[in-house]
């Protein structure tokens, strides 16, 4: 039993000895084997490298046209790569991605040639018609390649067996296979597992009807200063804080942070002390997504919403607002400002039935995707000129479901606090997957205040930068961070 991942170490510490690699660290995955509980030996390894973003590339097909070449990995007598020819492979694919003409690349493994062509087809639904050994299509080939280029390649290394087509078809030798086909049925091997679809779709009756009720709009009063301060509380198992502190920074603003300390009540009081001091300093106070206390106990933001009725912190957060303050919670911390009444009530409040609340996405397990959301209604600080404009963003989450009664949305949509919502392709509101993960009733994906100076979002806006989501087409920057600072200027 313990052979297994030994032997797994000795190769992984051959690879990194052959291929001048240091290990960072580790752990077994024996030690939670206890009495009759027996836990699979594993190693699972983890490898990341230092890059220039220009030369980072993604692997599904990019264009009808180019050339479809594989990289045939050899190994010696004992099963073990050949790494003089994987080193010699690995610069040369690095030095034709510098120069423009390799635009993709797909790991071999499990499955072979034939599935990870399959698999570069499914982001673009760009086809391909290859010749191959109709022996190795399946077959296993780990440090192999499949790789798309613009022009063709000059090298022994590679083998050329295709080429790209606009027809959402993949050709293979004497057979051909439809790609949305192909993959409906790679995502239905766990479907029972990891849902894609919800159960029982959702959809609030009253849509029509709300398109000709008149929003009230928010009226919001200014008051300017140099350089506004941000105060951005990090809680026990928040884990955005550096990039919303960062967009914060970018746009001029003063960002400072501190820690909530838990390890004894002295510390805690110590921690809300301190805190309510910065609040008093501030301009923006930032509730930054993660996972608080681990959404423990049984649901999300429950540690937060407590630290937040405290009456010190309530005294000051209602000061705060009351000062013309801005307040912004992303994932986690809108789940903190809706559970604590400050969305959509604008102050820190016991909750009754009727309240809106962050419930378990209806597909019954965390969401990672990206979503494109629509301002619907800038009459806030944070949305100002925003308005009908569509943002792709990224989410990731397991309670993000906005859930409240008819009357309550209606309400919601008169008084203008309804923001932002997930829309599809054509900047419809969606009300289910894929593009409404988590199912949002009317697909809300963040409100705002009466006053409009308190926004919640699911969305981690606060995760783009240059040259990320290189993938996505149009992804662009819903910058409400610049939002926030300009009101104050």
């Amino acid at each position: 039993k313990w052979g297994k991942p030994l032997s797994s170490l000795l190769g992984a510490y051959d690879a990194q000895m052959k291929l001048g690699l240091a290990a960072i660290g580790g752990k077994d995955s024996m030690s939670g084997t206890y009495q009759n509980i027996n836990v699979p030996p594993t190693l699972i390894s983890f490898a990341c490298a230092n890059g220039i973003i220009d030369t980072i590339i993604s692997p599904e097909f990019k264009q009808a046209g180019n050339f479809i070449y594989h990289f045939n990995a050899k190994s010696d007598e004992k099963g073990l790569p050949k790494y003089d020819q994987l080193i010699e492979i690995f610069d040369f694919i690095h030095a034709n991605i510098s120069s423009k003409k390799i635009v993709s690349v797909k790991t071999i493994k499990d499955g072979g040639v034939a599935v990870a062509m399959a698999k570069m087809s499914f982001g673009n639904f760009l086809g391909a018609e290859i010749n191959f050994d109709n022996e190795l299509l399946l077959s296993k080939n780990i440090g192999g390649f499949l790789i798309e280029s613009t022009e063709k390649l000059d090298t022994d290394l590679l083998q050329l067996i295709g080429e790209v087509k606009i027809k959402s078809t993949l050709k293979i030798n004497d057979l051909e296979f439809d790609v949305k086909k192909l993959l409906e049925v790679n995502i239905s091997t766990f479907e029972s597992v990891f849902p894609t679809i919800e159960k029982e779709k959702i959809i609030v009756s009253f849509d029509d009807q709300l398109q000709g009720i008149d929003q009230k709009s928010i009226n919001i009063i200014t008051h300017k200063i140099g350089t506004p301060q941000v105060f951005a509380p990090v809680f026990p198992g928040t884990n955005c804080e550096y990039e919303t502190q960062n967009a914060f920074r970018k746009e001029g603003a003063k960002v400072e942070s501190l820690p909530f300390v838990n390890l004894s009540h002295k510390s805690m009081e110590e921690s809300i002390e301190n805190w309510v001091k910065k609040i008093k300093q501030s301009q923006i106070l930032v509730f930054s997504g993660g996972f608080s206390a681990g959404d423990e106990p049984d649901g999300s933001a429950k540690f937060m919403v407590n630290v937040l009725k405290n009456s010190m912190m309530k005294d000051a957060v209602h000061e705060f607002l009351e000062k013309d303050g801005l307040l912004l919670g992303i994932c986690n911390g809108f789940q903190a400002l809706v559970k604590s009444g400050l969305l959509p009530f604008g102050e820190i409040k016991n909750l009754d039935e009727n309240a809106p609340t962050l419930a378990h996405n209806a597909i019954g397990r965390h969401i990672s995707q990206m979503v494109n959301v629509k301002v619907v209604n800038d009459k806030s600080p944070w949305l100002k000129g925003m308005k009908e404009k569509i943002y792709t963003i990224p989410v990731s989450h397991g309670e993000g479901r906005f859930m409240a009664s008819a009357n309550v949305i209606e309400q919601l949509y008169k008084n203008g606090q309804i923001a932002t919502q997930y829309v599809d392709f054509e900047g419809v509101i969606a009300h289910g997957m894929p593009y409404n993960p988590n199912q949002s009733l009317f697909g809300i994906e963040g409100v705002t205040s009466e006053s409009g100076k308190i926004y919640g979002r699911m969305g981690h806006t606060e995760r783009y930068s240059e040259g990320l989501f290189k993938n996505i087409p149009d992804a662009n920057y819903h910058n409400i961070f610049k939002n926030g600072i300009d009101y104050f200027k």
